[in-house]
């Protein structure tokens, strides 16, 4: 299965992807290192979808 990443739009698999705990965005492993854990949307912590 493939989610797009909410911040750059890159197409990833499931185990790649981070999800907002605070307002549930979906970021690729990529955007999620580059910005610290945190969602650059509303700064909630980052935790892995699977």
């Amino acid at each position: 299965m493939n989610i797009k990443c909410g911040h750059c739009g890159k197409d990833c698999d499931a185990s790649d992807i981070f999800v907002c705990s605070d307002c549930g965005s979906f970021l690729c492993a990529d955007c999620a290192k580059n910005s610290g854990a945190l969602c650059p949307g509303c700064y909630g912590r980052l935790n892995r979808l699977c």
